[in-house]
């Protein structure tokens, strides 16, 4: 007999009772606990974003699934909005605050506050997004991509300890932080032909980053010299977003706040690079889901053709998550 198994049978029986009614009545707290938080949240969240927020015409979202382009449009607005000097900016935060964690923490009173235009970056499904009058940009990515790329932010950003196998059966369910990739794109794309809704893919990122920016321009209204823009394209290229990385990481932001530790959060960003991850079975999962929610859309999203650019540029190899 075991030293453990001889102090159990040592405890009085009242004792392994008792103990064994308080760790279920414990048990089932802790569930309650779960619910009554994500109740609370989401409540709060509605609140603060569709009552206590006022979106304007001048306001800009950044939305996207996360690892998909966000932060890499975060700093294509930063340099057309601003003169792009990436010295005198902490966090690209600063200047286009992440939607959800601004309302946490410092509140609709404050953004309210912001001169115009005011950007915001977002992963907020279309039908919790509290557009109104304002604009858009979503930007697409191919999912498979996207699956990897979550999979490594979550292994070095948030101490996830489960295989690649396992992740990969919780996104394609939806169990992941951010829910379903499928009906999150599926939601966007049902209103890419609204007139404040810019929908873009990052593989077109990628391929024409100069045309991409000019339809941006466009799109938002904005007066740019046309002499502005190769040092506009240039400064959103990979390598030179790699440099100044501490300025877009979601942890250096929360590090601001809370004193979290930061991470590598611009990995690779290349297109295709799910196929040195995924299993053919995986592959198959995907493609059949793919197939019963996103396969009527016009963009491929699934596999989609390499890209190439027609002017080199360093994020033909890679760009910002």
């Amino acid at each position: 007999m075991s030293s453990q198994q001889i102090g159990a049978t040592r405890r009085p029986l009242h004792k392994r009772v008792v103990g064994a009614v308080l760790g279920g009545v414990l048990g089932a707290l802790h569930f309650v606990r779960r619910i009554y938080m994500r109740v609370f949240m989401a409540l709060d969240f509605y609140k603060k974003a569709h009552c206590d927020f006022e979106p304007r015409p001048s306001d800009i979202f950044i939305s996207s699934y996360p690892r998909s382009g966000t932060t890499w449009m975060q700093m294509i607005m930063y340099q057309l909005t601003t003169d792009g000097d990436m010295e005198k900016l902490r966090h690209i935060s600063q200047h286009i605050p992440f939607f959800e964690n601004a309302l946490a923490f410092v509140g609709p009173g404050a953004l309210g506050k912001m001169p115009a235009p005011r950007l915001f970056k977002t992963h907020i499904r279309y039908k919790w997004t509290p557009l109104g009058p304002a604009k858009c940009i979503y930007i697409a990515r191919n999912g498979k991509d996207v699956l990897v790329s979550y999979y490594h932010h979550e292994m070095s950003g948030r101490g996830y300890k489960g295989s690649f196998e396992q992740f990969t059966k919780m996104f394609l369910k939806g169990k992941v932080l951010h829910g379903s990739w499928f009906k999150h794109v599926a939601e966007w794309y049902a209103h890419k032909s609204d007139p404040n809704i810019l929908f873009l893919t990052y593989e077109e990122m990628a391929g024409d980053l100069e045309g991409t920016i000019k339809r941006i321009i466009d799109f938002c209204e904005l007066d740019i010299p046309a002499e502005r823009l190769p040092q506009i394209v240039e400064r959103c290229s990979f390598a030179y977003m790699k440099r100044y990385e501490p300025k877009f990481s979601p942890m250096v932001e929360q590090e601001l706040l809370l004193g979290i530790k930061r991470d590598e959060f611009i990995r690779k960003g290349k297109v295709g690079g799910w196929q040195e991850h995924m299993t053919p079975e995986q592959t198959a999962e995907f493609d059949s889901l793919y197939e019963e929610t996103l396969g009527n859309i016009e963009v491929n999203l699934k596999e989609p053709k390499p890209v190439a650019s027609a002017r080199p540029l360093a994020h033909a190899q890679g760009g910002a998550k």
